[in-house]
């Protein structure tokens, strides 16, 4: 009795090792798929935003705006009076307390205050001083540039060389050019009519 009793004890044990095999190969499907969704993020920040880098113009000044072509600007670049560059994201500023601007080059990443600006295109301005390291950084930028303002997704651009060349115009004056000299001319027409030159 026990002689015939083994061969199917074999049997249903046989069995069982293989419907625990067969449930293995799932749940491996399933944890592989988990590792590629917790690793979408990164692949999202390693894709580069659409667009280009241009020259712009903003309040009578120049600027190196970012975006689609032919679309208003996602990013522009914009000289302050004290030859800073001013980074500014368009967009409405988020409920609550304004965030900080994160800029990543490679292995450097600089943390940046924000301030909103109102208008007819909101946007959040954070501003690098002509003395600013990161400004180099940013100039020499060899691989792209990630910009995140708080929960909202990051802006991946490309480097260019644009870039330095526009920090550079900034902290030598020549970026401000155009607009100090259409003022400077507003400014002293008026004298030179009311006050003409003799004959």
């Amino acid at each position: 009795m026990i002689r015939h009793a083994l061969p199917f004890a074999l049997i249903l044990l046989a069995g069982c090792a293989r419907s625990e095999q067969a449930n293995f190969t799932p749940a491996d499907n399933i944890s592989g798929q988990e590792v590629e969704r917790v690793r979408t993020p990164d692949s999202d920040e390693e894709e580069l935003s659409l667009g280009q880098w241009r020259a712009g113009l903003q309040d009578e000044q120049t600027t190196l705006e970012f975006g689609p072509a032919g679309a208003p600007p996602l990013l522009s670049l914009r000289c302050d009076a004290r030859r800073g560059t001013l980074i500014q994201r368009y967009g409405a500023a988020p409920a609550g307390d304004l965030p900080v601007m994160l800029i990543t080059v490679g292995s450097e990443t600089r943390r940046l205050d924000l301030a909103s600006t109102a208008g007819a295109i909101p946007m959040l301005r954070a501003t690098l001083a002509p003395t600013d390291v990161f400004r180099t950084v940013l100039s020499n930028a060899a691989s792209p540039i990630i910009i995140r303002i708080g929960d909202s997704p990051p802006l991946v651009l490309p480097p260019s060389p644009l870039i330095g060349a526009y920090a550079t115009g900034c902290a030598n004056g020549e970026n401000q050019r155009r607009a100090d000299v259409e003022v400077i001319g507003n400014q002293i027409a008026p004298a030179n009519d009311t006050a003409p030159v003799a004959d």
